[in-house]
């Protein structure tokens, strides 16, 4: 819908705000005759599309303070359209409202500013709330629809006030919403007061803060910032506050900053990629703010890239964040450097396990030594705090077990369980309480060092170098595939185990090494590729226990 504005400045009014000057604001020199408002409308029409709905506004003044004749004669000429105006609360009566509900009235807008009576008495405004309340009824009683009209910066007002503000006018159910800065006018008694107004900042700042409580309302804000002018961006007109031509579109940008950062749930995530936001192209001037510093912001903020996309249909109008974040693969940090070259090569985030004070040296970095994992749910070892707040923040449910206290077997094999679907493989002796007590099938075994000894391929298949493992998953319907033991280095040890040197995800499973080495290599990545899985190894250097690659998927 198209608002034709027609000015009537300071026509009707009762009082003299401090603030105000509406020849300098609207640009108009003298309220215009019956015949001049007919003129204005015609040049505007040629403006605007014949299928665009239009209204004519009368703004500037207190519409039903004027002589009723000339109330009827402007009325008149704005016929056929549809109508809204602007008018002080206390110039509300029913009989007013009828008439013009009548001629074609479809909103008023009531010119509040604030409802803080010290700001009010300030700005020579004096009104009371139960004024304010009557005239909205009055007006909604007849059929009109109410919109209102505030102020930030007045002398005497905060943001907090201005909040206040916002969220009582809510109430009063309005369907529209105008939030104008104070500025210092040439010729105003607010330019002879001693009166500091907003910044740009702070000005952008509270209005786009009072701008989402009115929509959170449904109250829709339909204009932000004075309709820019000749008049208005002289130093001669405004001598003082934050007036800028592109307010309106600074304060919307601003908002969507808010927005953005309100949906991205955590500000600062070490394996975040970048923020990618889906949005009309119409939109993406508000994403990047003017000359770009919305988008700047939040790039700083996020410490991550922020990249613009449009979105297609059916979301061809829609709004949508991605928080886009590499998975997360959790390693020894001793594993080989190319190996860790690739993992990195291909987009993994890369953490470092802390080398425990209390395992034994060929193992202090071994993830499946201190982690355990079923799904979403993380059991660790409190030397790995940092790493379960790092898995928190990407959706995993991390519970703090207990401490390893020696670096001898069994005791340092707590945590060294291999989750497979709904079962837990484990030491038969004991093992971390927590993991103990989880509700799923537990197959207890001889092997102490279940996981290393495990590779997990799906939720139905295993490779194991261990035959009772093998046996005991055979028992339950499943398959698994029993290779050589060995053929795996451990620098310390005689060997290290199969598990160790892998890590699987949904799609693939990771090799520390290349599987020629092993003598069950083809058998081992035929199995795979059966189970519908690829393949990758990490190095060409012979298998590598690691302690598990851990991956953890995002």
């Amino acid at each position: 819908m198209k608002i034709i504005p027609v000015f009537i400045p300071h026509a009707g009014c009762l009082y003299k705000c401090v603030y105000c000057d509406q020849h300098r604001i609207s640009g108009a020199v003298k309220i215009p005759t019956a015949c001049e408002v007919k003129s204005i409308i015609r040049r505007n029409l040629k403006t605007i599309s014949k299928d665009e709905d239009v209204e004519v506004g009368f703004f500037g003044g207190t519409f039903t303070f004027l002589p009723e004749a000339l109330q009827e004669q402007y009325l008149n000429a704005a016929y056929p359209y549809n109508l809204r105006m602007s008018t002080h609360p206390e110039a509300v009566s029913l009989k007013a409202m009828k008439v013009f509900k009548k001629k074609g009235g479809r909103l008023v807008e009531l010119g509040i500013q604030s409802l803080d009576k010290t700001v009010l008495k300030k700005i020579k405004r004096e009104t009371s709330v139960n004024v304010i309340n009557a005239a909205a009824k009055c007006i909604q009683k007849t059929g009109l629809k109410l919109g209102v009209q505030v102020m930030l910066g007045l002398p005497g007002d905060t943001l907090e006030k201005s909040i206040k503000t916002a969220k009582e006018l809510i109430k009063l159910k309005p369907e529209t919403a105008r939030i104008y800065p104070t500025l210092v006018i040439k010729g105003t008694e607010l330019a002879k007061m001693r009166y500091k107004p907003l910044s740009l900042k702070q000005a952008i700042h509270q209005a786009a803060k009072v701008a989402d409580i009115f929509e959170a309302g449904s109250v829709k804000v339909i204009r932000i910032g004075l309709h820019p002018s000749r008049d208005l961006a002289s130093k001669k007109t405004v001598i003082a506050g934050p007036y800028h031509p592109a307010f309106g579109e600074m304060v919307r940008s601003r908002q969507m900053r808010n927005k953005i950062i309100g949906l991205v749930k955590d500000r600062y995530v070490a394996n975040r990629s970048r923020i990618e936001v889906y949005a009309p192209r119409n939109m993406f001037s508000f994403v990047s703010g003017h000359k770009g510093d919305e988008k700047k912001f939040l790039e700083k903020y996020f410490k991550s890239p922020v990249c613009l996309f449009q979105t297609r249909p059916p979301k061809a109008d829609g709004f949508e964040i991605k928080d886009a974040r590499k998975d997360i693969a959790i390693i020894d940090p001793r594993m080989p450097k190319k190996a860790k070259e690739k993992l990195k090569r291909l987009n993994y985030y890369i953490i470092e396990a802390p080398l425990h004070k209390k395992l034994a040296r060929p193992v202090k970095g071994h993830v499946d030594m201190m982690l355990f994992r079923h799904g979403d749910r993380v059991i660790y070892e409190p030397e790995l705090e940092n790493i379960a707040n790092l898995l928190r923040q990407n959706g995993y449910i991390c519970i703090k077990g207990e401490n390893i206290k020696s670096g001898k077997y069994p005791k340092d094999i707590i945590y060294n369980a291999c989750a497979v679907d709904d079962s837990i493989i484990h030491y038969k002796g004991r093992i971390e309480r927590k993991i103990k007590k989880l509700k799923l099938r537990h197959l207890p075994v001889s092997q102490g060092y279940a996981k290393c000894s495990i590779i997990p391929v799906d939720k139905r298949a295993i490779i194991t170098s261990d035959s009772k493992i093998r046996d005991i998953w055979i028992n339950r319907g499943r398959e698994g595939l029993l290779v050589k033991p060995g053929h795996v280095k451990l620098p310390g040890y005689k060997t290290g185990f199969i598990g160790g040197a892998s890590g699987v995800n949904d799609r693939v499973v990771f090799f520390v090494g290349n599987l020629k080495h092993h003598p069950d290599g083809d058998k081992i990545r035929d199995f795979i590729r059966r189970r519908g899985k690829g393949v990758i190894e990490l190095y060409d250097g012979s298998l590598y226990d690691v302690g598990t690659v851990m991956i953890l998927p995002t």
